[in-house]
């Protein structure tokens, strides 16, 4: 059959994704050396840009934190391209996670599909899902566009080969990037064309990483052309040089030998060609490789550790084990990479089957086992065949199409701001004004008439923007006297919280109140005071909010600041004075339970612990359950020792 692309409506069991968090993301920027530890025997080059480019705050994005853990069957939009030999489904809702790639001839499943859409909070918005391949852009810890949807064309090669196009404007980089994906008739790869544009007069940091996923066997090695690799293995925080696979006499190349969640970073050597392959005990799997500009490769292990498989349960469900190979722009994921103004990336990616010799494979002579791989990639796919592909759509892709999918309206947005008309440069994606939504209105009116829309204080805010030409234009509303209100000030105090210029941005929300006294710029001024170790007055002003304002995120807000300033009575009788709908959420009945315990009430505390209450977004290393949980034990085997004290006392009078 020729290769064709077609849209279809899937069905699995999945979690409810909730809306945005209104409130935005105020935290303080990193400062010199509180990035990654390095150990000296890392090489200078990655030790140099692990600073560079380091967020903080992944304002303007708002997060995605408002899911839960019941699962339901829920139709899902796909995108499936397929030919004779492979058959791949798409996500373009979930940032365009390739799902599902399948090798029909093999009947293997390449790549671990997900059953379940689970999201939990990994990510820099919070929620993420594993499973499948995913295309992470600007920067560490996982892509803006993990649970979003993404501009999606379909588009025709000369030759008629489908291409499924999907692309967005990344806003905190201000690029635009754009990944092809397409299956050349009877190829056992899908290609993938990624395509970043800088669009902007001034370097920028830039950061990618496609990370595979791929289930995880006793029998499953991961395969790479290096002989050292960069270590993290997330115990003593170094980072560390460290010869490959061998490790303190356990082979790392079979990943269930791997007691801790660990990071490698291979150190293939310049020239090599670049690729990674996870082979089962007979010496078949995924192989992924791509043109140079793609040099850095990466394994991921959850580990044996009870919480390593904890976390893998609870992402998706039992007998779902899996491990991440990866490929970035850099040689780790500590690092951004300078990206000229005016430059244009491209590389092309390809995923596929390949069958090696099962004694090679498995060889204990690593050389021969890479090297043999190796070979058997060269004859699937030649190198050279990579770097002509390369050459041949550059020219092949340049043609404009609609896209059948919207991803967000900020693209469409900004090029009305630049007067750019629907495309970046001499870029060939569409960001058609169509896509713009209510998240963009209150800034298009502000561009076309200087007015910034003034809304009731109770409404929720609208979206947010923080780049610079857009704060220029709300400041002159306000001068101008057209929007001299709480919602432009508002607006302007976050502006000022993405430069991390807390003193302005203190001004703002202080002003803001001044125009309309409103809970949301109270709420801000807590973030604020909570930085500069102002814990009380934090905890007054989130009250504050609180009381204005019937919002659960702010209400878990102001329940963590009152357990922070040790005022754990009115923590108690604030989670106790709030609706049922907000005072039964997981992490409101945790920050009772920790109060509870604080008070010395162990009766509420257990009682919370031993209800059914689902924690849907505990944070990855996050340990305020296990800390409630150890807390009340101790108290527990205090009672214990205190009863036969005054027993023993007892005894003796």
């Amino acid at each position: 059959m020729k290769s064709k692309l077609s849209f279809l409506t899937c069905m699995m069991p999945g979690a409810e994704i909730g809306v945005e968090n209104p409130l935005p993301d105020i935290q303080k920027a990193p400062g010199p050396g509180s990035g990654s530890r390095f150990d000296k025997s890392v090489p200078e080059d990655v030790v140099k840009y692990s600073e560079y480019g380091r967020i903080s705050s992944i304002l303007p994005y708002r997060m995605q934190d408002g899911y839960d853990r019941e699962k339901k069957m829920r139709e899902y939009k796909a995108a499936v391209l397929e030919n004779d030999c492979l058959y791949a489904v798409f996500f373009p809702q979930f940032g365009g996670k390739l799902w599902t790639l399948y090798d029909k001839k093999s009947e293997k499943h390449l790549l671990q599909t997900n059953p379940v859409f689970q999201p939990c909070n990994l990510a820099l918005r919070n929620a993420w899902t594993s499973g499948g391949v995913e295309w992470n852009i600007g920067m560490t810890g996982h892509t803006p566009f993990t649970l979003s949807p993404l501009h999606t064309a379909v588009y025709e090669m000369s030759d008629g080969t489908p291409v499924l196009r999907m692309y967005e404007w990344e806003r905190i980089r201000k690029v635009m990037y754009q990944i092809d994906a397409y299956l050349p008739n009877d190829s056992r790869f899908l290609m993938v064309r990624v395509r970043i544009c800088n669009a902007n007069d001034e370097e920028t940091p830039m950061y990618w990483w496609s990370n595979a996923a791929v289930y995880e066997t006793p029998d499953t090695r991961l395969i790479v052309p290096a002989e050292k690799a960069i270590l993290y293995d997330y115990g003593d925080g170094f980072i560390k040089n460290a010869e490959f696979p061998l490790r303190n006499g356990i082979d790392n190349s079979y990943s269930t030998r791997i007691e801790h969640s660990m990071d490698m970073f291979y150190n293939i050597p310049d020239g090599c060609r670049k690729w990674e392959a996870a082979l089962d005990g007979g010496g078949e799997g995924l192989i992924q490789t791509s043109t140079d500009l793609l040099m850095g490769r990466k394994l991921f292990v959850w580990g044996n550790s009870p919480g390593g498989k904890r976390w893998q349960k609870y992402l998706s469900c039992r007998g779902q084990a899996y491990i991440e190979m990866q490929a970035g722009l850099a040689r780790t994921q500590m690092q951004r990479v300078p990206m000229p103004p005016g430059a244009v990336w491209e590389w092309v990616e390809a995923y596929g089957y390949i069958k090696a010799d099962p004694e090679k494979a498995h060889s204990e002579n690593w050389r021969e086992a890479y090297t043999h791989v190796g070979e058997m990639l060269e004859k699937a796919l030649p190198r050279k065949k990579m770097d002509a592909e390369l050459e041949r759509l550059r020219p092949e892709m340049n043609r404009a199409c609609e896209p059948c999918i919207y991803g967000s309206g900020w693209g469409a947005l900004e090029l009305r701001r630049a007067n750019e008309g629907e495309c970046f440069g001499a870029e060939a994606a569409v960001f058609s004004a169509e896509s713009m939504g209510d998240d963009q209105k209150p800034w298009l009116t502000l561009l076309e008439m200087g007015e910034f829309p003034y809304i009731d204080p109770e409404d929720t805010p609208a979206a947010y923007v923080t780049q610079r030409e857009w704060k220029d234009l709300l400041s002159a509303a306000i001068k101008s006297g057209k929007s001299d209100h709480w919602h432009a000030w508002l607006q302007l105090g976050v502006m000022y919280c993405a430069e991390y210029d807390f003193e302005k941005a203190a001004e703002a929300f202080e002003t803001s109140c001044t125009r309309t006294l409103n809970g949301w710029a109270k709420r801000n001024l807590a973030a604020i005071k909570s930085l500069e170790g102002e814990d009380g007055q934090a905890a007054d002003l989130l009250l504050e909010a609180a009381s204005r304002l019937r919002n659960g995120y702010i209400a878990i807000e102001c329940g963590k600041a009152l357990l922070k300033a040790e005022r754990y009575m009115e923590c108690a009788d604030f989670c106790d004075s709030l609706p049922e709908t907000t005072r039964s959420s997981g992490r409101i009945r945790i920050i009772r339970a920790q109060s509870a315990a604080a008070l010395d009430d162990y009766e509420t505390a257990i009682a919370v612990l031993n209800s059914e209450t689902h924690f849907s977004d505990i944070r990855e290393g996050e340990v305020s359950l296990s800390d409630l949980w150890i807390k009340l034990q101790k108290r527990k085997m205090a009672k214990k020792k205190q009863s036969r004290r005054i027993i023993s006392a007892a005894r003796k009078f």
